[in-house]
Formats: C-alpha cells, sequence, structure tokens
C-alpha cells in the first residue's frame, strides 16, 4: 500500500465530528451551550425561590448538593478521559464510551445503598431521604449523557451542545412551572428535574452514536479500566466535597435559612464558571496531541490572559450590580444573598486560573497529582468551615471558598512549571490589575450618584477600553488563529 493510501486510510478513521476551526470556536459552542442552560434554568430557580421561601428552597438546595457529590464520585468525570481518549485512539471511542457508562452505572448502585443510611443518621427527616430518593434517580441516565457528550468532545463535534441544552430547559421549565404554580413543591421540582434529563439523554444518543468507526475489539481489561479511571473518580470527589461540604455543613450547623441565602449566589459562582470550562473542553484534544514546544507554551499565556480578564470583568460587573440585581430578583427575603455574592465573586481569579492549569496537566496525562492538591485542598476547607461557620454563617462559607481556590492556585503553580518546563501567566498582569483596581474604585464611588444599571454598564465599558489600549487584549486575539488540527 503507497503512503498516500495509508494517509487516506488514516484520515478516514478521524472522527466525523472534527474540522479545522478555531479553539475559541468550539469554547464558543460550549460556553454557549451552558449559558443557555443557566439562562433556562435561572428564572425556573428563581421563582422556586420565591415560592418556596428561603428555608424550603434550602432543602432543595441542600437534595441537588447531594445528588451532584454521587454524580461526581461515581465518574462524572469519565467525560474528560472518554474525552481525551477518543482523540487518541477513536478506534476504540465507541466501546470505550459503553464499558465507562457500565462501569459508572455500576458504582452507583452501592454509592446510593452507603448515602442513605448516613443521611438517616445524621437525622435529617423521612420526607427529605424519599425525596433524596427520588432525585437521585437522574444518576442513570446522567451517565449515559455524559458519555454521550463525551464522545462529542472527543471529536470535536460541539454543534448540538447548545441545542441539547436548550431541550432539557425548555423540558425542566415545562413540567415544573406548572407543578410549582399547583403546589407540588419540592417533589415538583425532582420530577422536572428527571424528566429534563431524560429528555436530552434521548437527543444525545443517537448524535453521538455515528460520530466514530469502530475497527477491531476493545481490549483493555475491566481491571485496567478501573485503574486507569480511578483517578476520575477520587479528585472530581475530593474536589467535590470542598466544592459542595460547605452546603451540607451550612444545613447541619446554621439551618436551612442559611442554605437557601447562600445557595442563589453559589449557583451564580458555578454560571461563570462556564467560560473556563468551554475553553478548556475545546482545548483538550488538541492539547492531548500537542507536542509541548514554544508555540503551545505561548498558547497557554494567552488562555491564561483570557481567563484572568474575564475574572475581572465579572468582578467589577457583580461588585457594582449585586444589590439591586438581589432585590429585583429575589426579593428583600434574600438581601444578604448580595453580600455572599460580593464575597464569592473574588474566588474567580483563582478558581479560571486553576481551570486552566488543570487542564495542562490533564492533557499531559498528569492526572494523578490532582488527588494530592485536591486532598490539601479538602482539609483546608473542612476545617475552615468547621471552624468558622458555627460564628460567621453564610459568610464564613463564602470566604473560605476563596481560601480553598487560593491553596488550589498555589499548588498548581508549582506543578505545572515542574511537570510542563514553563509557568503560563496572563499578560500584562501589573499592568491589568492595576487598572482594574482603580476602575473599580471609580465605579463604587460612583454607585451614590447614578442608577445601579447605568453605573455598571459605564465602568465595565471604561475598563473594557482600557484594556484595548494598553494592550492588554492583544494576546487574547491570538486564540482566533489557532486552528484544531485535522491530521
Amino acid at each position: 500500500m503507497s503512503s498516500s493510501a495509508s494517509r487516506v486510510d488514516s484520515l478516514a478513521v478521524q472522527t466525523k465530528g472534527e474540522q479545522a476551526h478555531s479553539v475559541l470556536s468550539g469554547a464558543a459552542r460550549f460556553f454557549s451551550a451552558q449559558t443557555i442552560r443557566r439562562l433556562v434554568r435561572w428564572p425556573f430557580l428563581l421563582m422556586a425561590a420565591r415560592v418556596l421561601g428561603p428555608e424550603l428552597f434550602g432543602v432543595y438546595a441542600f437534595l441537588i448538593a447531594v445528588v451532584e457529590m454521587l454524580a461526581v464520585v461515581s465518574g462524572q468525570g469519565f467525560a474528560d478521559y472518554l474525552a481525551r481518549e477518543s482523540a487518541k485512539f477513536p478506534h476504540s471511542a465507541r466501546r470505550l464510551s459503553i464499558r465507562l457508562t457500565q462501569l459508572r452505572c455500576f458504582y452507583i448502585v452501592p454509592l446510593l445503598a452507603i448515602t442513605f443510611p448516613v443521611l438517616f443518621v445524621a437525622g435529617y427527616s423521612p420526607s427529605v431521604l424519599i425525596s433524596a430518593a427520588c432525585l437521585s434517580l437522574i444518576l442513570f441516565p446522567r451517565a449515559v449523557f455524559d458519555s454521550a457528550q463525551g464522545l462529542m468532545r472527543g471529536a470535536n463535534h460541539w454543534g448540538p451542545f447548545p441545542w441539547l441544552e436548550l431541550l432539557q430547559g425548555v423540558v425542566l421549565l415545562g413540567v415544573g412551572v406548572p407543578l410549582l404554580l399547583r403546589g407540588s413543591g419540592i417533589r415538583g421540582l425532582i420530577w422536572a428535574e428527571i424528566a429534563s434529563t431524560l429528555s436530552g439523554v434521548a437527543a444525545a444518543v443517537p448524535l453521538s452514536a455515528g460520530l466514530f468507526q469502530e475497527i477491531g475489539a476493545y481490549e483493555v481489561s475491566w481491571k485496567k479500566l478501573v485503574q486507569g479511571t480511578l483517578t476520575f473518580n477520587i479528585f472530581p470527589l475530593i474536589v467535590n466535597l470542598y466544592d459542595r461540604l460547605d452546603v451540607i455543613l451550612l444545613s447541619k450547623l446554621a439551618g436551612s435559612v442559611a442554605v437557601g441565602i447562600y445557595a442563589t449566589p453559589y449557583r451564580v459562582l458555578g454560571t461563570l464558571q462556564c467560560l473556563p470550562a468551554g475553553l478548556m473542553a475545546a482545548l483538550l484534544p488538541s492539547l492531548s496531541r500537542s507536542r509541548w514546544d514554544y508555540r503551545e507554551s505561548k498558547r497557554c499565556g494567552d488562555v491564561m490572559t483570557l481567563l484572568y480578564v474575564a475574572a475581572l470583568i465579572s468582578i467589577l460587573g457583580t461588585m457594582l450590580l449585586a444589590d439591586r440585581m438581589v432585590l429585583l430578583l429575589l426579593g428583600r427575603d434574600y438581601m444578604e444573598s448580595a453580600l455572599v455574592l460580593k464575597i464569592l465573586i473574588w474566588a474567580t481569579i483563582p478558581m479560571f486560573l486553576n481551570f486552566a492549569l488543570n487542564m495542562f496537566l490533564l492533557a499531559r496525562s498528569r492526572e494523578k497529582v490532582f488527588l494530592r492538591t485536591a486532598f490539601v485542598c479538602l482539609v483546608v476547607n473542612v476545617i475552615a468551615n468547621l471552624i468558622l461557620i458555627p460564628h460567621f454563617s453564610y459568610v464564613a462559607a463564602a470566604g473560605v471558598t476563596i481560601i480553598t481556590e487560593l491553596v488550589l492556585l498555589v499548588q498548581n503553580v508549582f506543578l505545572v512549571r515542574g511537570n510542563l518546563g514553563f509557568l503560563p501567566m496572563p499578560g500584562k498582569f501589573i499592568r491589568t490589575s492595576t487598572g482594574f483596581l482603580l476602575v473599580l474604585g471609580a465605579g463604587l464611588t460612583a454607585m451614590q450618584h447614578l442608577p445601579a444599571f447605568v453605573n455598571a454598564v459605564a465602568f465595565v465599558m471604561v475598563f473594557a477600553f482600557y484594556l484595548y489600549i494598553s494592550g492588554s487584549t492583544s494576546s487574547i486575539a491570538g486564540l482566533t488563529k489557532y486552528a484544531l488540527p485535522t491530521e
């Protein structure tokens, strides 16, 4: 067989969704999908908060936190593993996705058998336990949905992501709003979540089924598969423990009302993570094939710049708008949520940068170091929350979130430098930071004289103009010129 024929055969087994397109294009579609998810879900959550009140809404937030922790430890991180491995070995992608789904479902059953006795011993009421059992039903279809998305990510096939999220959001509203209006309470929210998840599975599986050609048999044993994916169970578990444990500790140490006050601002923080998550998800397949030369170090620096600037803009807008938006959307019963949000928003700086640093390490198959970094963060988070929550309630939980992300950032800086041989840094860091602080100070001063919305828009535009004239955005523009390789 000639070399040209071999080349054609090699290209034939490439993923159907992989095309030469900008990384930012893939990131934009992933980001738009997550944005659609939040935009559709936010009215639903705000309505639930108003109808249920802080206490019952706090119970619902607690249930979501428990189920999300179970989803993570059962293998939600398998989607990252599947995206990386299917990009490297497209021939075995389909069989790998099936095995990973089976493995995750196998994990879910014993996890549920452990969780409910623990909640019972912890003193939660039978109604809470029944609600948790009903909501946990979404774990099995979510295993299928996440595997389908992992295949799409490995194939750089981002087109369906926004439509899948829109579908699930429409179903959530279509089922949940009537049930809330009829007074179904938390049970209505749960059935809406279940219906939404099932609709996503029904659409995602056919869309991902034809992305890869299967050649030969998948020969990796179950033992090797478990060993290879173990980090993707343990690391997300530890991260989720320190990421969501504050909600559970608030529930036990400060009550459901405190959880209700804290839950909505924390959702805002989760929504803002769409940008780094989308960008890094789009980068992972190409980073996994990278030679990590000078060109790659430059691109990593551009990514860090973009995420740092995005965090600063998020902080600026939140600090100027939080009070007004909380009053408008949630009412006076939730006014303390504005203070929580103003504290939590500063966590976006280390959080966004950690997204990038973790993905750089993952692309180099250095995910085992995550266990050590996450364990350190877990210890810091639990100890700090146990000490501070009884005295400062939700304010303590917000502050500890920032501390935890900073601890992770310090560890990641040393690990990335040691494993990659270079440390990506945001471009023009001092100049950008100085300009941001000056604009923020001016905006806070002007709040006393201008309407909140006008003030926020004006000073965000001022900061954007400063970034442009200072040259801080020049490195970001470089990302638009990078195309994912087709070879």
